[in-house]
């Protein structure tokens, strides 16, 4: 017998249960109200949507989200329980459609539905990792999965489970006497044991699985028992298991690029914290003194440091006697830069914050500064022109940069960086960005997305930069020499880096 086979035979032996069960859940106003209010605060968006209850059994999801007006399609293997999940529709009025389904192959165009919702299915996929990638495929681009689930059975697996199972179970017979004759926890059946999630501990599973995957925004609540267990009887004995909740998105476009790129300079937090404390403990700190110091307008007092990665600008500038704020998108790198701030004896304020949308007010620094950051903006003008806002009436910004990925673009370029490449592999450098080495594939193929990976600068910025609120002080071309190490000279000679210094109109 087949995977699907087993599965709608074991839940067609039980549809009749489950389908008197869920009639008294339906009748039960508190029941209903627990699970949508549940629901809705966790859906992807206010109004109407197109939901997809997988695993629908009797309907009971299907059904209660049908009463808000929404337009649910219920899915099951099993035909016992479509048919009672049609005849408890109809004694409520509401008209989901059902249809009898393999939720591994659903016969749904991709992009068809705004949440997906699941209860106590999860556990029965007989190939999980395909099935989450069909309910992903399935999905809107922003749309959500909600699974509720637990892991049922793990009383044969773990001793702690095992313990606080037969303490329940105990109760439950001293006060109520003989147990409820659906309850079947206690019972080994080969059903189950061919399953792949029986035994393993979730939602640690699905944690790794959905990112492999791709999904987006994920969350986990791990125990919702205090919510959906109001009698005591559930709580006796079910509560060894906690229901758990996951919810995840399907990304948009711009949503997948941005997690990526987390993901990415979150990995390589350490090896940054561990460069910049070393590099300012070099002759660089000087080199990069010497170049920033001539751009430093009198009267400078407060100081931005956007994209600080592992801080290194925020403490030169904090080692020059001013009050510094550094920001960072990622929370890894801002604990390596108040590591190494605490290391140096720096009292730096660091904040996560998006580059483009800052949590400041108005007028709030004297200079922004930032280092080979804005080749990574998703959207310079906006950027420029929020930078611009947080900036004090002629306050400055002064950053340095390089054309980093112009070679994928450029023809010239790449002739240029390929024979740089090609120097400096043979010289026993290894992980060089864009030259295939397996560390630097993720964000080699992330920068191919950036606006800025497509246009030579500083043109762009002298052109631009007078547009979106600064008015150009100076531009400089070539400094590598100025501030680069031996070693970053080579694997860097055919982007050298520039300088650009604007005021605040």
């Amino acid at each position: 017998m087949n995977e699907l086979k087993s599965t709608q035979q074991r839940w067609q032996e039980s549809s009749c249960r489950f389908v008197t069960n869920i009639k008294a859940d339906l009748f039960d106003a508190e029941e209903v109200r627990i699970w949508k209010d549940i629901i809705y605060e966790n859906a992807p968006k206010n109004g109407k949507m197109r939901i997809l209850d997988i695993g629908t059994g009797p309907g009971f999801f299907a059904i209660i989200l049908s009463m808000d007006g929404h337009d649910v399609t219920g899915i099951d293997c099993t035909p016992g329980m479509l048919v009672g999940a049609g005849e408890n529709a109809k004694a409520y009025g509401t008209s989901p459609e059902f249809r009898q389904m393999d939720c591994h192959e659903l016969e749904f165009a991709a992009n068809t539905f705004d949440l997906i919702v699941s209860r106590n299915v999860s556990w029965t996929l007989f190939d999980p990792v395909r099935a989450y990638a069909e309910w992903k495929r399935v999905l809107k681009p922003g749309g959500r999965m909600l699974i509720f689930d637990a892991n049922w059975y793990m009383n044969f697996f773990d001793a702690e489970t095992k313990k606080n199972f037969d303490a329940g179970v105990l109760e439950y017979r001293e006060k109520y006497g003989d147990l409820p004759r659906d309850f079947s926890m206690y019972l080994i059946e080969d059903y189950w044991r061919k399953l792949p999630l029986a035994g393993i501990k979730r939602p640690d599973w699905d944690r790794a699985t959905l990112w492999k995957l791709g999904f987006s925004n994920t969350k986990f609540e791990c125990n919702l028992d205090d919510r959906l267990y109001t009698r005591e009887r559930s709580k006796l004995l079910y509560g060894s298991t906690p229901m758990f909740m996951i919810s995840a998105d399907k990304p948009t476009s711009a949503t997948k690029c941005h997690e990526e790129m987390l993901s990415y300079w979150n990995s390589v937090s350490l090896e940054w914290g561990i460069a910049c404390l070393k590099e300012f403990n070099s002759p660089q700190r000087d080199a990069y003194k010497k170049l920033f110091e001539p751009y430093i307008k009198g009267g400078c007092s407060s100081v931005l440091d956007i994209g600080t990665g592992g801080g290194f600008l925020a403490m030169l500038f904090a080692d020059m006697g001013f009050s510094v704020t550094g920001t960072d998108l990622c929370p890894e790198m801002l604990e390596q830069a108040k590591y190494t701030a605490e290391k140096l004896n720096f009292n730096i304020s660091f904040i996560q914050a998006d580059a483009e949308k800052l949590p400041f007010d108005d007028g709030s620094f004297d200079m922004i500064v930032c280092r080979n950051v804005t080749w990574l903006l998703s959207s310079p003008e906006t950027a420029f022109r929020e930078w611009a806002r947080v900036l004090t009436s002629g306050g400055r910004l002064v950053f340095v940069d390089a054309n980093w990925n112009l070679y994928m673009y450029d023809e010239q370029e790449y002739v240029r960086f390929e024979e740089n490449r090609r120097l400096a592999t043979e010289k026993g450098e290894e992980k060089l960005y864009g030259n295939g080495h397996s560390s630097t594939e993720m964000i080699d193929r992330l920068s191919k997305t950036l606006p800025f990976s497509k246009i030579r600068r500083p043109g762009w910025d002298k052109s631009n930069l007078p547009g979106l609120g600064f008015e150009i002080v100076e531009i400089r071309e070539n400094i590598s020499e100025e501030i680069c190490t031996e070693q970053e000279l080579l694997r860097t000679a055919a982007t050298p880096m520039f300088i650009v210094c604007a005021d605040k109109k």
